[in-house]
């Protein structure tokens, strides 16, 4: 009889552990599930001991300048900092690192060695310009350019190199730092839409040399190796350098890194229409003034025949993916989009999100079948025409695409383990795009 109360306290106490264990368990399972909110809170608890969410973002030497711009449009994401740049030799080029410095551990590092007197070291860097040597550049008459055919990168200059120091630290993930790229600083135009994007009203958003157009003298290795880590649209993370570097070395004429190609130059300022699919200008009359413009911008599903009085003929600009090309053609097929708008001065600007949008484009001035992945055994020449040239096609630049993201077209879905799957929708990138680049832009 004695032992009964033996075997009892055993019993509780296994119990007890037993409990003990599955409260732990369900510890660490809540931890896990919501690890990234507490990473989150932990970090704007403490910036200044957390230096893994800071991004260095390393500047190569015959790159173009690749600066950290603000980050407006998530101001919870932002820890003050400041830039210094270290120099680091090698062979071929030098890379440029810039530090970033907390204003926390700043104040105490300087009170630390307040009886030290150091100079800063002077860093001086200059902008190489991207060539490449086994195709040729065809010159345009129309589009501003160096001695050598190329639309040059601006150089380093003191305003801009302080300037660059005005910065904020995001996630890594972001990659808000850009190429950079003056093609479109030069318009004379007095009353341009983009300067309204510098206003107080944007808060800093706006990115006056930000990269639009890739094509072939961003077919570099350095390149490749910055922007392989964003996926999708955002970066060329999925592309194999074989495939990215044939399809831009097609693009070889300075054309295919300016939009407007074709502009005559008859007045100062560059008009353009940007007309959506959702039938707002149904019946409205407008066809005339849309094709009074100087470019049309069209995009996807863009339905013209039996519609002119509506929304116009012309097509300067189809603007698309290559999954909404084709899930346009399959959609749109009862309400009449047979094919895309076609005509001479149609240029087709496509917005990358996979690697068979380089395929496409390679295959469509090869004149031949794409060669590989789920669209293999198509012909482009079906949807695009034939005798294309290079002056056809024009691909949106990651950059830009990131750009639009981060600062005008942020979604909460980005601060998540599924930020991958969201994509700026091809209508806003559209309409962007045409801010960006258009002395006065108007949408329909």
């Amino acid at each position: 009889m004695e032992c009964v109360p033996c075997v009892r306290n055993v019993r509780f106490r296994a119990l007890q552990k037993a409990l003990l264990c599955l409260c732990f368990i369900t510890f660490l399972l809540l931890f896990v599930i919501n690890r990234e909110q507490i990473l989150q809170r932990v970090a704007h608890s403490f910036p200044a001991i957390n230096p893994s969410y800071y991004e260095l973002t390393v500047v190569l030497g015959n790159l173009e300048d690749t600066r950290r711009h603000t980050f407006a449009p998530n101001k919870s994401l932002k820890v003050a900092t400041q830039e210094s740049e270290i120099p680091i030799k090698s062979n071929k080029e030098t890379k440029v690192l810039p530090v970033l410095t907390n204003k926390r551990t700043e104040q105490l590092e300087s009170a630390k060695h307040s009886k030290t007197n150091t100079k800063p070291p002077t860093v001086t860097a200059k902008a190489s310009r991207i060539t490449s040597n086994h195709s040729r550049i065809i010159k345009s008459p129309n589009v501003p350019r160096n001695s050598s055919g190329i639309i040059e990168s601006s150089r380093v200059t003191k305003e801009n190199s302080e300037k660059a120091r005005e910065i904020s630290t995001t996630f890594s993930y972001l990659g808000d730092a850009y190429g950079w790229d003056n093609t479109y600083l030069n318009s004379s135009c007095p009353n341009r839409t983009r300067e309204k994007l510098r206003s107080d009203t944007f808060n800093g958003t706006f990115v006056k040399d930000i990269p639009i157009l890739q094509w072939k003298k961003h077919a570099i290795l350095s390149e490749y190796q910055r922007l392989k880590r964003y996926l999708g649209t955002y970066g060329w993370k999925g592309v194999t350098w074989q495939v990215l570097n044939e399809t831009l070395n097609l693009l070889n004429s300075s054309h295919s890194g300016y939009l407007f190609d074709t502009w005559k130059g008859h007045s100062p300022c560059v008009r353009c229409a940007v007309v959506g699919n959702g039938g707002i200008l149904n019946n409205s009359g407008m066809g005339a003034e849309i094709d009074g413009h100087d470019y049309v911008f069209r995009v996807n599903g863009a339905i013209t025949e039996g519609h002119e009085n509506d929304v116009g003929k012309r097509t300067s600009f189809f603007f698309f993916s290559t999954n909404t090309l084709f899930n346009s053609l399959y959609a749109y097929k009862k309400y009449g989009f047979h094919k895309i708008p076609h005509s001479q001065e149609t240029r087709f600007l496509l917005l990358p999100d996979h690697d068979r949008d380089y395929l496409l484009v390679r295959a469509a001035l090869t004149n031949s079948v794409i060669d590989r992945g789920r669209d293999k055994g198509k012909r482009p020449s079906n949807y695009f025409g034939s005798n294309l040239t290079t002056e056809h096609f024009k691909i949106l630049h990651p950059d830009f695409m990131r750009y639009l993201r981060n600062r005008y077209l942020w979604d909460p879905i980005i601060n998540t383990k599924n930020r991958d799957i969201y994509r700026p929708t091809t209508g806003a990138s559209m309409l962007l795009l045409a801010v960006h680049t258009c002395d006065q832009s108007r949408p329909g």
